[in-house]
């Protein structure tokens, strides 16, 4: 009974935050053939990499604080108000780092006329991922769901004025999202009415203490993620020029889908895996989920793979429609990212951040070196970030393979190595035809899809199920 109880919360927490997001961010990614219609090669390269830095500054200027604020607030222990509080006073503390940050921006010359714009976009950024991580522990999943609704409706709105009428370019691009991040907050502090959450005579050093001691080693986790997810953007930018970094750049939107679906389910795994966490049957639990997480993982990565061309006719404009040759192996990448999230979930959990740091650095040192090496190995136009795509999937298998054997030391889950490992071997054989446009490649690939299926053939019996079955329970089983 309470084993059905946890299926049927992890799905309708889930289902929640789809219905209020996966919409919504769809309707982003259709965006993608505005940006490329509107923006050249040189201004989506540009703007991609400004997101990117901002990306990168936000942890050092929130703390890490986010997660801390998501794991303290479940902890049945801790005061709410004075972790909500908490999470403003590190935004604050980290502040403090502008001043110098800013006469190192206007020494560089790439970045120099958009400072004040970083600024702008990473303290809205801090704000509101603390609002979010917040009411996201205090299981308010409509209201997470809806706020992120509003935040998407609000970037769509501000990319269309600014990009068309006002033609802002570079500045309407980043401008859009720093705004619905304000916004999004102002929503979620008066609906949820957080004020209530802010009380600074409650704070105590001790806990301050105990949640930087969890959010610092995330940092360079962050970093060393930043490091290998975007940092090639960089190497492409200096290496081949910003025309190809832009195609690159549009590539990774594609395969980035899979993350934002994959972020939705993650949104509501990560509070059911910290809320089980001291139950009896906690392992089982885990283990099911891992089994329907790659399952389904792997059946969409393929999908995307075999149908990568298509894709990229309709989300991209005319002069970026060769960014297509880089989705098969991004998409792989992406799937290997997915499945260290899932198994780093168990370090948050265990309150191991450590282990999330020692991963995430190894696998950016990786990626950092093959760039160096491959990068320049592509010498053609239309392969000339090939190199960067390569050193981004190997980068995070080695991340998998290193968060797999350790969260299985820890939690001693069931990894089902070997339908990974099949999985891994179809789809990989799936991007390499793609890429490589081999005869017959629609029928090869139809081929691949088909055995992809096969492999996962119980896991998606099992799936339905699982999930299914346990939400036509009555509620009197339930109880």
């Amino acid at each position: 009974m309470a084993q059905e109880k946890k299926y049927k919360t992890l799905l309708s927490n889930t289902a929640t935050v789809a219905i209020g997001t996966l919409g919504s961010k769809l309707l982003v990614y259709l965006l993608v053939r505005l940006y490329t219609s509107v923006l050249s090669g040189e201004e989506y390269s540009i703007a991609s990499n400004i997101t990117e830095l901002a990306t990168l500054l936000i942890p050092f200027i929130s703390l890490g604080i986010g997660e801390a604020v998501f794991r303290f607030t479940m902890d049945k222990t801790k005061d709410s108000r004075e972790i909500f509080t908490l999470g403003f006073v590190a935004i604050g503390l980290g502040a403090l780092l502008l001043p110098p940050l800013a006469a190192l921006l206007l020494s560089i010359d790439y970045f120099k006329n958009y400072v004040w714009l970083l600024y702008l976009y990473v303290i809205a950024s801090a704000i509101h991922t603390n609002c979010s991580q917040f009411i996201r522990a205090k299981a308010m999943f409509r209201l997470y769901a809806a706020q992120g609704l509003f935040n998407t409706l609000l970037t769509i709105t501000f990319n269309i004025l600014f990009l068309i009428p006002l033609q802002m370019g570079v500045v309407g691009y980043v401008l859009s999202v720093a705004l619905a991040d304000l916004l999004s907050s102002a929503l979620i502090i008066i609906a949820a009415r957080l004020h209530r959450y802010v009380s600074f005579r409650s704070i105590r050093k001790s806990t301050l203490k105990a949640m930087l001691l969890y959010s610092l080693p995330l940092i360079p986790t962050t970093v060393s993620w930043w490091i290998t997810n975007v940092s090639d953007r960089y190497m492409i930018t200096y290496m081949k020029g910003d025309a190809i970094n832009g195609l690159y750049a549009a590539a990774y939107k594609i395969p980035s889908l899979l993350m934002v679906l994959i972020g939705i389910f993650n949104s509501a795994w990560k509070y059911s895996a910290v809320e089980e966490k001291d139950q009896a049957d906690a392992t089982a639990f885990f283990s099911q989920v891992y089994r329907s997480f790659v399952t389904v993982l792997f059946c969409i990565a393929g999908g995307i793979i075999a149908f990568s061309r298509l894709l990229s006719l309709l989300m991209f404009g005319k002069d970026f429609r060769e960014a297509w040759v880089y989705i098969p192996i991004l998409t792989l990448a992406m799937t290997f990212s997915a499945l260290s999230s899932f198994t780093g979930t168990v370090f948050i959990v265990e309150k191991k951040s450590s282990y999330s740091l020692y991963t995430s650095l190894g696998a950016a040192a990786i990626n950092i070196l093959l760039n160096l090496l491959l990068i320049p190995l592509f010498t053609t136009e239309r392969f000339g970030a090939m190199g960067a795509a390569i050193a981004t999937l190997a980068a995070y298998i080695v991340m998998f393979v290193l968060r797999l054997w350790l969260s299985v030391r820890l939690t001693h889950y069931r990894p089902y190595l070997t339908v990974t490992l099949l999985n891994t071997v179809t789809v990989g054989a799936m991007a390499l035809v793609a890429t490589a446009e081999l005869s017959y490649t629609a029928v090869i690939e139809a081929g691949l899809l088909v055995i992809l299926l096969a492999i996962n053939y119980r896991g998606i019996l099992s799936t339905l199920r699982t999930f299914l079955a346990r939400n036509k329970r009555s509620p009197k089983t339930e109880e």
